[in-house]
Formats: structure tokens, C-alpha cells, sequence
């Protein structure tokens, strides 16, 4: 511990030497709670403003070691005595006084008038003094009152949601988990408890947590869309509200199907059995699958249509239909048996089907 003159105690906790108890306990409590490693995390400056503080406290808190650490650096020990010195030499003087006068005049009513005066007067300064110093006293035991701060809005949070070309027409519902901050509720943000740090948010007065939330995504969203969730992001400071969660759609092109207005249209592959055969077959639609049926001897680029397994209207809640255009695909790789067998086609029946045009 340092030297008790090689620094200025009383100046390190603001108080005066002739500082009650009291008077130093609280500016004690006050300064400690500022400076705060607690409070005030990574500040080399409060860490040692921190040690100051207690160990002016150390010194001046114990009775025995202020009144060595009076003695040495020259402060009046005696000073709170004075008021009672005062009293004895009024004593006296009046003691005095009442002696002389005694001589002078035979009146004791007029003597009693007169010391009663003169005494009234000195106890009447006197304790109008001790008035003031009370007063004085209870002002600086008062804390001082800390300033309102201003209600801060909490930060929005973004995240990204992925839905299908499908799902942006019909509309969805998604399940998302969002990671946001909110206010402790053991030390009601304030990091501390009993002036030690809550062990509830480790003195950080902020708690990050998950939270699982069911979105509904309007029909007709586009892509880039955002979509706001008041109230579902970070905590609000000081009282202020919380901060908004936004969601970024984001639609996935689809590669199978293109969209006009509610109508939907898909290009599905057929064999050239199934086409010269007829066919019966599932085919992929907005909502799952169904099952179509083609004649024989349909063309490549046929058109049919499916009714009602398009997109449905947000206005008049009905479906539009979904067109299938079948495309004859020639499988790769035929095996030797597969080419005989079309030779054998090609030779049953003659057929060329670029005849009609040279007919022009």
C-alpha cells in the first residue's frame, strides 16, 4: 500500500477533511459504482481510478487510520470539538459577566434580560451554524439525479428466405429462426446485482436467444421482396420499442414451368412408342402431380390442358389450368436389338413425312 502523504485521500473521494463517516461511505459507494471494472469493461483508466477509490476508502473508512493519516499530513483532528469550545468560553464569560455586573446594579430583572440576551444571541449563531452544516451535509449525502436517457429503438434484423416459382404465385408459409438480443430479466438490464455482475447475462445485461417464428408469405410476392415483422427484432435501450424483423424473399427460378398470370404451362418428354401407342402417365404440377392420358398417335408439340391445376386467383379464389406440350424424345445410345427393331419399323411400312413439302 502506498504512503499515507503520498496521496491526497480526501481529494481522491471529493469529500473535506472534516468529512462525517458517513459522508465518505457514501461518496465511496457512489465513485465505486461508477468506476466499475464491471461497468466499465477493457477502461485501463477507470481500473485505476477504481483502485484509488478503494484504497482511500481502506484509510479513511477505519477510524484509527484517518486519524494517523490527520496527524501526519497536518489536518485539524480536533475540529469537530470546536462547537463544545465555544459553548465552555460562553459559559465562562457569562460567569464573568454576571460577577462584574453584580457590582454595578441591584436590578435582577434587568440582569436576567441581559445575559439572557447575550447568551440567546451566541446559542441562537450557534446553532444556526449547525443548522447550515446539516443541511449542507444532507445535500451531499443526497446522490446526485442521474439524467434521463433517451428512449433508443432497437436494430432491425434481415434475414433471407428461399421459396419456389410456385410458392411466390400460391403464397406460403415458412418457419424461420431468428437469433436476436433482448433485455435480461434477472437484472433487469442493468449488469449488475448487489454491485456484483449478474451471472444470468455475465454483467452484459443482454441475453441472445433463439426464436422460431411461422411467416405467412403473401401470393403474387416478387423476388427481393421484403417483408416486415414489427416487434421481432433486437431490444429496445433505455424503454425504447424493439427493433423490426424484415424477411428478404428470394424465388427460385423454376426451369420446368413459365407462368401467365394463373395459368401454367411445362414441356414433358415421351417416348416414340408412347406417341405412336397412346400412354397413360403422371406429370408434375404446382400443387404435386397428376395423371394424364394421351392418345395414340400423338404429334410432338401437342397441347393439352389440364383444368383447374393452375395458380389459384387471391381474388376470386379460382384456379387457373396447366398446359402440358409433349415433346417425342428418341433415347441415346440404342442398343443393336433397339436398331433392328427399327429397321424392321422402317421397312413394314413406308412413311415419309417430309413429302407434302415439295408439293408447293
Amino acid at each position: 500500500m502506498h504512503s499515507p502523504k503520498s496521496k491526497n485521500y480526501y481529494k481522491t473521494l471529493g469529500v473535506n477533511p472534516s468529512a462525517t463517516v458517513q459522508e465518505i461511505k457514501t461518496a465511496y459507494r457512489n465513485l465505486a459504482k461508477k468506476y466499475h471494472p464491471d461497468v466499465n469493461p477493457g477502461n485501463k483508466i477507470c481500473e485505476e481510478k477504481f483502485k484509488e477509490i478503494g484504497e482511500a476508502y481502506d484509510i479513511l473508512g477505519n477510524h484509527e487510520s484517518r486519524k494517523k493519516y490527520d496527524l501526519s499530513n497536518g489536518y485539524n483532528v480536533n475540529k469537530h470539538s470546536a462547537p463544545k469550545q465555544k459553548k465552555e468560553q460562553a459559559k465562562q464569560a457569562y460567569n464573568h459577566q454576571k460577577t462584574t455586573d453584580t457590582q454595578k446594579t441591584k436590578d435582577p430583572e434587568k440582569e436576567k434580560g441581559f445575559f439572557s440576551d447575550l447568551l440567546g444571541g451566541m446559542f441562537k449563531g450557534e446553532a444556526e451554524e449547525e443548522k447550515k452544516k446539516a443541511s449542507s451535509k444532507s445535500k451531499k449525502e443526497d446522490p446526485p439525479k442521474s439524467k434521463k436517457q433517451k428512449p433508443i429503438k432497437g436494430e432491425d434484423i434481415y434475414t433471407d428466405v428461399t421459396i419456389s416459382a410456385a410458392e411466390s404465385h400460391n403464397g406460403t408459409v415458412r418457419k424461420i429462426n431468428i437469433l436476436h438480443t433482448e433485455k435480461c430479466k434477472k437484472c433487469d438490464g442493468k449488469r449488475l446485482i448487489n454491485d456484483l455482475p449478474c451471472m444470468t447475462c455475465e454483467g452484459n445485461g443482454e441475453l441472445t436467444t433463439h426464436k422460431k417464428l411461422n411467416v405467412k408469405i403473401p401470393a403474387g410476392v416478387k423476388n427481393n421482396s421484403k417483408i416486415k415483422i414489427s416487434g421481432e427484432g433486437n431490444k429496445g435501450i433505455n424503454g425504447g420499442e424493439n427493433g423490426d424483423l424484415y424477411l428478404v424473399v428470394k424465388v427460385q427460378k423454376s426451369t420446368l414451368f413459365k407462368f401467365d398470370k394463373n395459368d401454367v404451362t411445362c414441356e414433358i418428354p415421351i417416348t416414340p412408342s408412347e406417341a405412336a401407342l397412346g400412354a397413360e402417365f403422371k406429370v408434375p404440377t404446382t400443387d404435386g402431380s397428376v395423371v394424364i392420358k394421351i392418345p395414340p398417335e400423338t404429334v410432338s408439340g401437342q397441347k393439352f390442358r389440364l383444368i383447374a391445376q393452375g395458380l389459384k386467383d387471391s381474388k376470386t379464389n379460382k384456379k387457373g389450368d396447366q398446359f402440358v406440350i409433349v415433346k417425342i424424345e428418341i433415347p441415346k445410345n440404342l442398343t443393336k436389338q433397339e436398331k433392328e427393331l427399327y429397321h424392321e419399323l422402317a421397312e413394314a411400312r413406308e412413311y415419309n413425312p417430309r413429302e407434302s413439302l415439295f408439293d408447293e
